[in-house]
C-alpha cells in the first residue's frame, strides 16, 4: 500500500511540475491556478509524458525504472503500449548513443522480456 501511495505522489508531483513548466510558473503558483485548467491527464497519460521527458533528457535508466514501478501495480493496456513504445524508440538508437545514456541493446531485449513476463497471464 505504501509503495502505491508513493508512486501516486510521484505521478501527481510530476503532473504539477509539468503544468508549471509548460505554463511558465513556479510550482506553488501552479498549485493555486490548477483549478483553472480544463486539461486532465490520466495516470497512464502522465506515465507516457514522463517517459518521453526522460528520453529527451537522456535519462533512460530513470525512465525504465519508473515504467516498471508503475507497471508493477497498474498493468493497463496503455501502460503496455507505453512500454513497447519506449523500447521501440530506444531500439532505433545506435549503440554509441545508448552507451552515452548508460544503456545498451541487450538491456532493451531484457526489458522487453521483463515486460512480457509482467503481462503474461498466469
Amino acid at each position: 500500500m505504501f509503495e502505491k501511495d508513493y508512486i501516486i505522489r510521484l505521478i501527481k508531483g510530476g503532473a504539477k511540475m509539468a503544468v508549471a513548466l509548460f505554463a511558465g510558473k513556479d510550482t506553488v503558483e501552479s498549485d493555486i491556478d490548477i483549478d483553472n485548467y480544463d486539461t486532465k491527464l490520466s495516470e497512464d497519460q502522465l506515465l507516457e509524458f514522463m517517459i518521453r521527458k526522460y528520453i529527451s533528457e537522456g535519462k533512460i535508466n530513470e525512465a525504465e525504472n519508473i515504467l516498471f514501478e508503475v507497471i508493477g501495480f497498474q498493468k493497463t493496456k496503455k501502460n503496455l503500449e507505453t512500454a513497447l513504445s519506449f523500447y521501440e524508440e530506444l531500439n532505433k538508437w545506435d549503440e554509441a548513443k545508448l552507451i552515452k545514456c548508460n544503456f545498451s541493446k541487450s538491456e532493451i531485449e531484457q526489458g522487453l522480456k521483463d515486460v512480457k513476463k509482467l503481462y503474461k497471464k498466469d
